[in-house]
């Protein structure tokens, strides 16, 4: 009985220590706790706030979370803030959220890597809401056998080699500072559910007809008005509310093939006259927004078989919003918004309105007769 004790003991042990191995299969031990000077990650990315990088060639990049929990990114040398790129922004975070200490530079290696981060290197400050330092630390360049990235903390004396469990390559290239990479592309986001109108108008005078403003009522209904002369208007009862949905829905996200930084080319553009202008309004935004496309023609425009198409002719747009904000558009992204008046009616309602009114023109006698009993009707009610 008592060899029986110590054995069924170890048995216990055993079969404990085969139990934990089985549920930390792959488990990636994580280093970067060891002391202070490995504590790169910072993992509650929830209290992150602010982030501040500058790379050794003085570019700076400013990223803050806003009150609609989004971000911006501000040029620290120009002063100017923008919308930050979403992937730039999510990619940054999970770096930080990720990133361990792999292992200390070997000795042999440990001058070359103090000389590389001091020629070629990133420093990366995180803050909370309050602005209190949570890391500060520089990021370098890849190691030799590309399995991280060299990585040195503030105050400390003796770079580590960072990287990102189960990912294989640089990690530097994701603390970003140029603002052709942190600036989004996109010409504009919008809250479907949070927009109050939209307005496109139509400057060649063969397309003026086609301009029109839809808003949306408190009712969730939308409303669709004609926004020149010139426009036949059609019933407003005949709004077709499914498709003005549509639109509204897919007003969302907007992205431009490239950010261009060119003054003269805006300030030529600029003076000749747009395609359409359009405006739009959400409850967050205090000022109604807008923003002017202009076709990028190409008369040589190839239909694919050797042809000149006619559609093919316009497959971009430069669209311009102020003097910061200048792009270039696809044709194929942004057409979704480039509705006309007519197409939020519904052409089966708008034959049962024509079949009534002939119906109307073809019976008088009968109308009349209608008309009278609910005259009557409504006396005998009061």
């Amino acid at each position: 009985m008592k060899k029986i004790v110590p054995l069924a003991l170890i048995f216990v042990s055993l079969a404990a220590v085969i139990f934990w191995k089985s549920k930390n299969a792959g488990h990636v031990k994580d280093s970067f706790a060891d002391n202070l000077h490995t504590q790169f990650a910072f993992e509650d990315i929830a209290k992150v706030e602010r982030v501040f990088m500058v790379d050794r060639d003085g570019n700076q990049a400013l990223l803050e979370r806003n009150k609609d929990l989004n971000w911006t990114y501000t040029n620290k040398v120009t002063g100017k803030k923008y919308r930050a790129n979403p992937s730039g922004i999510y990619m940054l975070l999970e770096t930080i959220r990720k990133v361990r200490t792999r292992e200390p530079v070997a000795k042999p290696a440990l001058d070359n890597a103090v000389k590389s981060l001091s020629v070629k290197s990133t420093k990366v400050e995180i803050y909370d809401k309050n602005k209190r330092k949570l890391r500060v630390y520089y990021v370098g360049a890849m190691t030799s056998g590309g399995t991280g990235n060299l990585m040195i903390m503030e105050g400390a004396n003796k770079p580590y080699v960072g990287y990102i469990p189960n990912f294989q390559g640089t990690i530097g290239t994701r603390y970003i500072t140029t603002e052709v990479d942190w600036r989004d592309k996109a010409i504009f986001r919008a809250d479907p559910k949070s927009l109050e109108f939209i307005k496109l108008e139509y400057q060649h005078p063969s397309q003026k007809n086609e301009s029109f403003k839809i808003s949306k009522t408190a009712k969730d209904q939308y409303i669709v008005e004609a926004v020149d002369e010139s426009t036949q208007i059609i019933d407003g009862r005949l709004i077709n509310q499914d498709n003005a949905d549509v639109y509204f829905e897919d007003f969302d996200v907007i992205a431009a093939e490239k950010i261009l930084y060119d003054k003269r080319l805006r300030d030529s553009i600029i003076t000749t006259t747009p395609f359409v202008i359009v405006t739009y309004k959400t409850s967050y935004h205090n000022e109604p927004q807008t923003f002017r496309l202009y076709s990028l023609y190409n008369p040589n425009a190839d239909r694919g078989d050797g042809r000149v198409g006619h559609r093919e002719k316009i497959q971009r747009y430069f669209i311009d919003i102020d003097d910061d904000n200048f792009f270039l558009g696809q044709h194929i992204v942004i057409r979704k918004i480039l509705w006309g008046y007519s197409f939020f009616f519904q052409k089966e309602a708008v034959k049962l309105m024509e079949d009534e009114a002939m119906t109307k023109r073809s019976f008088p006698e009968e109308k009349e007769k209608e008309r009278k009993e609910r005259n009557k009707r409504a006396e005998e009610s009061k």
